[in-house]
């Protein structure tokens, strides 16, 4: 899957060198999201194999269908609570007047994920959950290392210039 030529292994359950920030509540959600990766990847017995759930027997496809909007239910929680955590972070910091364009394209980013997770969970389909799963896996691991790249390390580093607890120095 493409988390691994990412670098990513949700699996191993680490967050590897080149996405911590040295922020300790940052790099703790993003553990917690690529925790979450892991058991999204454990759903199905087969996710990089199957082509779609039709193979399986009608009462799998229903615990595959199950976990995974639990799971989903786990990830929003997940997510929505880190963004407001960072949102906050800025807010707190007053970046939105120094970095204004950089606040501004952070929280953008946010949304813009959010919306692309709704988007998914919006075609769940019993037959085809193995295919949701490669899709979400696909689309959280390449958003959480370009997220990290392109908004956080920004974030931790103004941080860490300003004293902000909690940010690498």
């Amino acid at each position: 899957m493409l988390t691994k030529r990412l670098g990513i292994d949700p699996l191993a359950g680490e967050l590897p060198a080149s996405l911590e920030t040295g922020h300790v509540r940052i790099d703790r959600d993003h553990r917690q999201l690529l925790a979450l990766l892991g058991e999204l990847r454990r759903i199905c017995r087969d996710p990089g194999g199957l082509p779609d759930c039709a193979t399986c027997s009608a009462d799998q496809q229903l615990a595959c269908e199950g976990r995974l909007i639990v799971l989903l239910g786990d990830l929003f929680s997940c997510i929505l609570e880190h963004f407001a955590g960072e949102e906050l972070l800025m807010r707190d910091a007053q970046m939105q007047l120094a970095e204004g364009e950089h606040y501004a394209a952070h929280i953008e980013d946010h949304a813009a994920i959010a919306q692309k997770v709704q988007e998914l969970v919006a075609r769940l389909d019993i037959v085809h959950t193995v295919e949701r799963i490669r899709e979400l896996d696909g689309l959280l691991a390449r958003w959480v290392a370009n997220h990290i790249e392109m908004h956080d390390d920004l974030l931790v580093r103004w941080l860490a210039k300003r004293g902000i607890p909690g940010a690498a120095v």
